[in-house]
Formats: C-alpha cells, sequence, structure tokens
C-alpha cells in the first residue's frame, strides 16, 4: 500500500518542538505526538479533550504550517 501506518514520534524533532510549545501556550499539557505523514495525531487526556476541541481551529491554524496536511485529536488515550 505504500505508505508506512506505523506512526513516528521522532519523524520530525523541530516541528514535534514547536508544536509542544504551540500546545502549551494553549494550556495543553501531557500530549502524545504521533507522526502518519501527512497527519499529525495528537493524543490528549480526557481532561484535555474538550479544551482542544475547542481550540481546534487555533491549533489546526498554527500547526498545519508546520508541515502537516491534517491534524487529528485521538479519541482513546490508551
Amino acid at each position: 500500500m505504500g505508505k508506512d501506518n506505523n506512526p513516528r514520534q521522532d519523524e520530525n524533532p523541530a516541528a514535534f518542538t514547536q508544536i509542544q510549545q504551540i500546545l502549551h501556550e494553549f494550556q495543553i499539557e501531557n500530549v502524545s505526538l504521533f507522526d502518519h505523514d501527512p497527519v499529525l495525531r495528537i493524543q490528549v487526556s480526557d481532561a484535555q479533550f474538550a479544551r482542544a476541541l475547542q481550540l481546534r481551529e487555533a491549533l489546526v491554524e498554527r500547526i498545519k504550517p508546520l508541515g502537516y496536511r491534517f491534524v487529528a485529536i485521538d479519541l482513546d488515550e490508551g
């Protein structure tokens, strides 16, 4: 099928550092980031999920220019 569907947490460390800073600015903490090129998957805790969803437009606007076509919030933190 071409693309490797295994998530990579260190594929783009510079972008991940910037994304973590953006999430910190929005007070979204304790996240895991996964690179599924061209998708960035953000895994958040149940407690942070509602906040991330409220900030969806701002997060997408800030994260997409870092090289992702899609930004996804993971529904399952486990």
